[in-house]
């Protein structure tokens, strides 16, 4: 069997060794093989063998040693980090994978104050490594699964058998079957692959980079699915509330625990709701308000030209360009350059009377509140929902609001998470 296709690549190594009874082929990827291996285990091996028979049993006596016998597996399995060895016109197929990867470090998107701060790594026997010493049960099962038809990237489908449904995972390993991508290199990318609508704008399914969360979600029965390359991990089925758990709730007593789950319920009513109540209340409604606070707003607006909604809108944008600032600016001046921004593009625009005094207090209570939410994929959507709702209140004041909520409500009830209600409760 031969590689032509391949011999043109720099990084494609072939080589025949000889000995006065027997000979050996090697090919592999330089970029992708651990080549310390492969003279300590397959080089050095051969010159130490006395004959082509004892040589094969050796390999075969390797964990991961394939036999293959089209060109097209071997091309695959090359690709995928092994070592091919020509012996006696078989072709063995010997995994020598050299995955660069981070070390386990702290998890950063996700921080909590107590317990475990590594976090999930690239390279999945290092991922699956941190799961199994916390979930040390005969019932975790591992598979293997693969998608991206050029990236060919390795996913590990993970649960408990006797805890997960088996509708559940029916429906799971169907939809990563089904994903026909070209290259899938991160979570949030594959989910967006597993969502069949979409126009929808809320997760699914949940992204993690703690495995201490991995391992809470399994111990409910739920599905993890790793990527090879990637520090981050999908769990499902999912519900809305979810999104709304951090690791610290378990750790914290109960009482406390449940008062900060409500925070982040209210956090959630201020950013989602209050733009567009400071719209429908000032232009339609002032009437709801005391006099006294009626009277203030409306002195605050005397010098600005222009109505609620463009106010609003203005400075809603402005926050917007300052958080996708702070993503893509340099680690080193991101938080000096958006706090300046931030502090005074406010300034500013009070002092020019294009925005009132009450206006920066509802951004700023908005822009907090939108980050107390734990996991990002979930204040990112409702970053995006606040518009229809400013939309409505514009046009139809507390009435559109009320109709815009209602209308929320309904299509997350709509929603499903690998057949789960997105709704449910418990």
């Amino acid at each position: 069997m031969r590689f032509e296709s391949l011999r043109s690549n720099e990084d494609f190594f072939t080589r025949k060794f000889e000995k006065s009874n027997y000979a050996i082929s090697l090919y592999y990827f330089t970029s992708v093989c651990n080549e310390d291996d492969i003279f300590k285990k397959l080089i050095s091996a051969f010159y130490n063998s006395e004959s082509a028979d004892a040589y094969e049993l050796y390999v075969r006596s390797f964990p991961s040693w394939t036999l293959i016998t089209s060109d097209a597996d071997a091309i695959q399995s090359l690709l995928d980090g092994s070592v091919a060895v020509m012996l006696n016109e078989k072709l063995f197929m010997i995994e020598m994978k050299n995955f660069i990867a981070r070390a386990v470090e702290v998890s950063t998107e996700e921080n909590v104050l107590q317990g475990p701060k590594d976090g999930l790594s690239e390279n999945l026997d290092t991922s699956i490594n941190l799961i199994r010493n916390r979930y040390k049960s005969q019932a975790l099962h591992a598979e293997s699964h693969y998608a991206g038809n050029k990236s060919n990237t390795k996913l590990i489908m993970m649960y408990d058998d006797q805890l997960v449904e088996p509708n559940d995972l029916a429906l799971f390993k169907e939809k990563v079957a089904k994903v026909q991508v070209d290259i899938v290199q991160s979570a949030g990318q594959l989910q967006k692959c597993l969502i069949q609508n979409k126009l929808n704008l809320f997760p699914l399914f949940l992204t993690t980079e703690r495995p201490d969360r991995v391992v809470k979600s399994l111990s409910e029965g739920k599905i993890i699915l790793l990527l090879e390359g990637s520090s981050w991990a999908l769990i499902g089925p999912v519900t809305f509330f979810d999104f709304f758990k951090s690791m610290d709730d378990p750790v914290q007593m109960p009482i406390i625990g449940q008062f900060l789950v409500s925070i982040r319920y209210i956090a959630l009513m201020i950013t989602l709701v209050l733009p567009a109540l400071y719209i429908s209340i000032i232009s339609y409604s002032p009437d709801l308000l005391k006099v006294q606070f009626a009277l203030l707003v409306a002195g605050s607006r005397m010098s600005v030209p222009f109505p609620s909604y463009i106010e609003i809108m203005f400075m809603l944008i402005m926050t917007e360009f300052l958080i996708e600032a702070s993503i893509r600016l340099p680690k080193t001046i991101s938080p000096t350059a958006t706090t300046v921004g931030g502090l005074i593009l406010g300034q500013a625009a009070t002092s020019a009377g294009l925005v009132a005094d009450v206006m920066i207090i509802v951004i700023s209570a908005v822009a907090i509140s939108n980050f107390v939410v734990p996991v990002n994929a979930m204040h990112q959507a409702i970053r995006i929902i606040r518009y229809p709702l400013i939309i409505l209140a514009s046009f139809l004041g507390t009435i559109g609001v009320v109709v815009g909520l209602l209308a929320l409500v309904a299509y997350l009830c709509s929603l499903k998470s690998l057949g789960k209600p997105y709704m449910k409760l418990l």
